[in-house]
């Protein structure tokens, strides 16, 4: 009997010892709270924490509160080329979001998908003499590249119109109005 005791006794505390509460995620609290504190509590810097708060903030679709904590991230660190990179497609149709996509290229100029987007600022403004350059630079690099295939030839057939002169499909697609400019009108 004793034995059967101290097995037991043993038993129960080696399952305490392995026993495991999920975390719980508690109406109210948001996972963006809990992102926050597990970060804190592994000493990750505050701008990759700001960062990560707002790439999961733009996989949410919520481009308000990304572009607050992406420009936290690079306020406190403006080495965050993706951060840089966000803000100018979140700010894609405005010259803000032009001056944040060279910043993100200052930052990592082997970074293909900024100029694919400068070119494309550069081509809706009807800049085009500036957009070749950067198409250019951008087929470059991305050259290659997985997850690229589809932008590069778009990049390709555009350049191949600009440089001939002579607005087509590709060229048209991006000329074309954005739904928030129509709206606008």
């Amino acid at each position: 009997m004793k034995k059967l005791i101290y097995l037991f006794v043993i038993a129960m505390l080696l399952g305490g010892c392995f026993h495991h509460t999920p975390r719980k995620f508690y109406s109210g609290v948001p996972p963006q709270t809990v992102l926050f504190n597990d970060f804190k509590s592994n000493d990750k810097d505050d701008a990759v924490l700001f960062q990560t708060i707002g790439l999961d903030y733009c996989k949410q679709k919520d481009w308000a509160k990304a572009e607050v904590y992406l420009s936290k991230a690079v306020k406190l660190n403006p080495k965050l080329y993706l951060s840089w990179y966000c803000l100018g497609l979140l700010n894609i149709d405005n010259q803000k979001g032009y001056n944040y996509l060279e910043k993100s290229v200052e930052v990592k100029a082997n970074f293909p998908i900024p100029y694919y987007w400068m070119a494309y600022y550069h081509c809706r403004i009807r800049e085009d003499q500036k957009a070749i350059p950067l198409f250019r630079k951008y087929i470059k690099l991305a050259k290659g590249k997985p997850g690229e295939e589809d932008r590069l030839k778009a990049a390709k057939e555009v350049l191949q119109e600009l440089l001939n002169g002579k607005e087509g499909k590709a060229l048209t697609m991006i000329r074309k109005p954005s739904e928030k400019e129509a709206a606008q009108k």
